[in-house]
């Protein structure tokens, strides 16, 4: 853009149903996403304190909300399933044997990258958003209820922390 014309290359904005998330560790929950978000990012500040003003600088540490991820949980309960045993496989609640306390394999076996596609109009990837060692926080309920209809669709939500993400060209 230049001083003389001042319309943006695309007028066209961003759809909110245009996008596809893979997990390498968790495929059924990735076919069943219903939601994703982008997570937030900040960057802090320093405060200078003088006797006649504090002035603010910029910090020096990245600090990322959680990824939140809402997906269906087919009849089969796979995509459930998937997340639950990837949080078994960190915190087995019956006792230490099942873990794997080897760091190398650790880092291999609970955690897993994973990938934002955000699609354009003509479902054209647009951006893609790369997460870095992701692991579950929590998981959602499962809430069954006879008042609803048999064609109610049961959700499930999950939360997630990562190293970092960053965004790579499509």
């Amino acid at each position: 853009m230049t001083a003389f014309n001042r319309t943006p290359q695309s007028t066209s904005p961003l759809q909110p149903t245009k996008f596809l998330l893979t997990f390498a560790r968790i495929p059924n929950t990735q076919f069943f996403c219903q939601e994703v978000n982008i997570p937030g990012v900040s960057l802090g500040e320093v405060d200078r304190v003088t006797p006649f003003l504090d002035m603010f600088s910029p910090g020096t540490k990245l600090t990322y909300q959680p990824l939140d991820v809402s997906f269906i949980v087919d009849e089969e309960m796979q995509s459930w399933k998937d997340m639950y045993n990837w949080f078994i496989s960190i915190a087995d609640p019956d006792g230490y044997e099942k873990r794997d306390h080897n760091k190398e394999l650790q880092k291999n076996k609970h955690f897993s990258d994973a990938v934002l596609t955000v699609l354009n109009g003509l479902n054209n990837p647009v951006v893609r958003i790369q997460y870095t060692n992701v692991f579950p926080l929590t998981m959602s309920d499962i809430q069954f209820d006879t008042k609803l209809s048999a064609d109610s669709i049961i959700t499930c939500s999950a939360t997630f922390r990562y190293q970092s993400y960053m965004y790579l060209p499509a």
